[in-house]
């Protein structure tokens, strides 16, 4: 199976086995479903779709 990517627009994470599902997305992580509230960061290692994703 393929894995795809990230629905955060940022973001460039595969989702794997068992994302995050919001509003019939899929996410990597919980932050990137959220929207990163509060600049909180992409659980990924080294990604910095928070630092691009607006502030709520």
């Amino acid at each position: 199976m393929d894995q795809q990517t990230c629905a955060c627009p940022d973001c460039n994470c595969k989702v794997g086995d068992n994302p995050v599902q919001r509003e019939g997305k899929s996410y990597c992580c919980q932050a990137c479903a959220d929207h990163h509230p509060a600049g909180k960061p992409c659980s990924a290692s080294g990604c910095g779709c928070a630092r691009q994703a607006p502030t709520h």
